[in-house]
C-alpha cells in the first residue's frame, strides 16, 4: 500500500519542482543578448524609487554623475542563482554602501518586461499600466546577468 502511494506522489513532487524551477526562470526567456561575457567595474546607486536600476559601470557614472541622462546608462543586476542577486556577502555589501567599485563577470542584455518578481513585485504592473516614474529608451531595460 505504501509503494501504490509513493507511485502516484512522486509526479506531483517532480511536476511541482520543475513548475519552481520554469517560474522562477520565466523572465530570462525575454532577456535579448547584446553583449559577450565581460568583467565590469561598477557602483551601486540608491535612489528614493525601489522600481529604479541600482547599477551603473564606473566610467559612466564618472561622465553623467550630474547629468540628467545618468538613469540612461544605469542597469538592473540579475542571476539564474538567486543567492547571487542577494550580494550577501559582507564585503560586497560594504563596497556597495561606500561606492566603492565592484567588479562583477556576466552578459548585458535588453529587456522590455520581467516577471513578476524582478526587479521588484510591483514593476510589471507598473510597467504595464505606464506608472513607472521614468523613461527608457525603446521601452527597454538594460540587464547584467551574472556568470
Amino acid at each position: 500500500m505504501i509503494s501504490f502511494n509513493l507511485r502516484f506522489l512522486f509526479p506531483i513532487v517532480i511536476l511541482g519542482l520543475l513548475s519552481f524551477s520554469k517560474s522562477e526562470n520565466e523572465r530570462f526567456k525575454y532577456y535579448k543578448p547584446i553583449s559577450k561575457t565581460q568583467e565590469i567595474e561598477l557602483f551601486y546607486l540608491t535612489w528614493e524609487d525601489s522600481n529604479l536600476p541600482n547599477f551603473i559601470k564606473t566610467s559612466d557614472y564618472k561622465k553623467f554623475v550630474d547629468k540628467a541622462e545618468l538613469i540612461n546608462y544605469c542597469f538592473y543586476v540579475d542571476s539564474k542563482d538567486p543567492e547571487k542577486r542577494k550580494f550577501k556577502i559582507p564585503l560586497t555589501t560594504d563596497k556597495l554602501i561606500k561606492k566603492i567599485p565592484l567588479k562583477l563577470k556576466g552578459k548585458l542584455f535588453k529587456t522590455k518586461q520581467f516577471d513578476s518578481t524582478f526587479p521588484t513585485p510591483l514593476f510589471e504592473d507598473l510597467r504595464k499600466t505606464g506608472d513607472l516614474k521614468f523613461k527608457t529608451e525603446n521601452d527597454e531595460f538594460l540587464v547584467f546577468v551574472l556568470e
